[in-house]
């Protein structure tokens, strides 16, 4: 133990000054005797050991030197040097990728950093902590917080997210908000590389934390399904990643359904592709391997099963125009008559024409509503900014007049005046786009925007009537509904219920974790995927490391003076003033 104020220990003088007062001080004691002879006995006693007694019963005297030495101590300030973090400044980095994830002993990466993070927190002497996460977006968490409990909240309230780390953004921001000598970075990784942060971190003083141990992973590299002939053909990559052999067994399947199983024998480092032919037509398939190795976010790969160009089928007489259009655009047309067309198991997107939809069979469709009741149109032609429309101006488009609106609940998304022109929404469903108004009622087909309507109106239909597409983990996206609809649950392959969205206020956004996922609005069900980022498919750590150290200390650690006992000897010393201030009341009030 050291001193920051050594000299005020001359205050001992006073120290000795309060027993010189004592020993000196004369006292008297009533003794009643009954005589000379015990009285004799008494003073001899006294004189044998004077100064003794008069310690032994003078408690104010023990109350007040104590409490003046407790002052002199707190007032030369005693001190001891314990290790600290360095650092007057701690930028904290976080990866919440997929690879953060992998177990070993029950417990993750992530979770382990978080322990690492909470006793990095519980070291610290007044710094102050920024806490960023390296996420595809980086998102500061904490900025110059030096309080220890909103420190460790943050620390507790850490998810993983599953999307790949974007750890150069993050080195750059934590650069932007460094303030020089004084700042210290920890990064908190399982795989941060020396020869990746040499050139972004200029000098700045950083410790790399690499947590975990080095997984026996095996992983699902790929797969992914086509249409072949008569039925559905797979492929799947599977490596192992270990410098052991594995077995492991591989299954597709559909819900509980098993479509495909085999086992495989790999050998170290070893990569395989598997072929799988003749699989029955399924929404979607599920590909896994059983081997349990730590890392299972990439042990799961989904295939949502879709045709990229779906044929086009015309229901009875359809103007000219529509059929070159489509023609134009390179779909493959298919004319067909409704009456041939009972029990024939179609699947595409139908082009219709006529007054009602009644007779329309049970597929995307793009219908143009050419009844008899027609309305001269007066005004300029309008519409909202519609992935329909990209590309396709109207500006220069003339419609002589427009058919009566059909029955439903739609979405006008073109009109002129009051009067819809072009509606969307869901009729059974299914989507369906409906154009109100007669071809040959307009120059529309000689502009270059009809084809351009075509194909936008092809591509929407065909991915709007089952599959949402593909999302990376946690990805926000907007997706075109129509009215009404708005209101979507979104469901594991558990059937478990996860979350609720209003995509009339909210943009659609994925699950973070891997996996197939269907959303439900009304009757209608989608099916869509979240993939594992091709980049956290491998399980690899590195070692930890520190980078720009000045010092020869270790683990990032310095000896600080820790002083805080001044307090703790300053607060006694008041109790016991109180108390020699309540036995001296009572001994004069008796």
């Amino acid at each position: 133990m050291q001193f920051l104020n050594p000299i005020y220990f001359i205050l001992a003088i006073f120290i000795g000054a309060v027993i010189l007062f004592y020993f000196f001080r004369k006292q008297y004691t009533e003794k009643t005797v009954s005589s000379n002879l015990l009285w004799e006995q008494v003073l001899n006693e006294w004189q044998a050991s004077p100064w003794l007694k008069k310690l032994q019963q003078n408690l104010l005297f023990w109350l007040q030197l104590l409490a003046l030495i407790l002052l002199m101590l707190a007032l030369v300030r005693p001190f001891w040097l314990e290790d600290s973090l360095k650092g007057e400044h701690l930028i904290i980095i976080i990866d919440p990728s997929a690879s953060m994830s992998a177990e070993r002993g029950g417990k993750s990466r992530f979770e382990m950093a978080k322990e690492e993070m909470l006793e990095l927190a519980g070291k610290l002497n007044g710094q102050q902590v920024t806490l960023i996460k390296a996420g595809e977006k980086n998102e500061i968490l904490l900025s110059r917080e030096d309080d220890p409990n909103a420190i460790r909240r943050t620390i507790d309230g850490l998810n993983l997210t599953y999307e790949h780390e974007n750890m150069d953004k993050a080195l750059l921001l934590a650069g932007s908000l460094s303030s020089g000598k004084d700042t210290a970075l920890h990064i908190f990784s399982d795989s941060a590389v020396k020869n990746d942060l040499m050139e972004d971190l200029a000098g700045l003083y950083t410790v790399v934390h690499n947590i975990g141990e080095d997984a026996r992973n095996v992983s699902l590299q790929s797969f992914g399904t086509a249409a072949a002939g008569d039925g559905i053909s797979a492929i799947a990559v599977i490596e192992n990643q270990s410098a052991g052999k594995i077995e492991t067994g591989f299954t597709v399947q559909f819900e509980n359904e098993v479509l495909f199983e085999q086992n495989l024998s790999l050998k170290a480092n070893e990569q395989t592709t598997v072929q799988i032919k003749n699989l029955p037509e399924k929404p979607y398939y599920e590909a896994s391997i059983s081997i349990n190795d730590g890392y299972s976010a990439d042990n799961f790969a989904a295939s949502i099963y879709t045709d990229p160009k779906p044929k086009v089928y015309t229901m009875g007489d359809v103007n000219p125009f529509a059929v070159k259009g489509f023609q134009t655009i390179g779909a493959e047309l298919l004319q067909t008559d409704p009456a041939a067309l009972k029990g024939f198991e179609m699947k595409g997107v139908v082009v219709a024409e006529g007054s009602t939809l009644s007779e329309l069979p049970e597929l995307p469709t793009i219908f143009f509503n050419t009844g008899k009741e027609k309305t001269i149109l007066k005004e300029a032609i309008s519409g909202d900014k519609d992935p329909l429309f990209e590309y396709a101006d109207f500006e220069r488009v003339y419609i002589s007049s427009a058919s009566a609106a059909l029955k439903g609940e739609w979405e006008t998304v073109l009109k002129s005046g009051d009067i819809p022109l072009i509606q969307r929404g869901m009729q059974n469903g299914l989507p369906i786009i409906i154009v109100n108004f007669d071809l040959s009622d307009t120059d529309w087909p000689l502009l270059p925007g009809f084809p351009i309507f075509l194909y936008n109106s092809y591509h929407w239909l065909s991915q709007q009537s089952d599959f949402l597409g593909y999302f990376n983990a946690g990805e926000e996206r907007w997706i075109n509904i129509g009215t009404g609809n708005g209101g979507w649950e979104i469901f594991n392959n558990k059937d478990e219920n996860l979350y609720s969205l209003d995509l009339n206020k909210e943009n659609f956004k994925a699950p973070v974790i891997p996996g197939t996922y269907q959303a439900v609005s009304g009757n209608q069900i989608y099916y869509f995927s979240v993939l594992l980022d091709e980049r956290e498919k491998n399980a690899g750590i590195g070692e930890s490391f520190t980078l720009n150290e000045k010092s020869s200390e270790k683990n990032s650690m310095i000896q600080r003076p820790n002083e805080s006992l001044w307090f703790w000897l300053a607060l006694i010393a008041f109790i016991l003033i109180a108390i020699e201030w309540e036995v001296f009341r009572r001994g004069h009030r008796g």
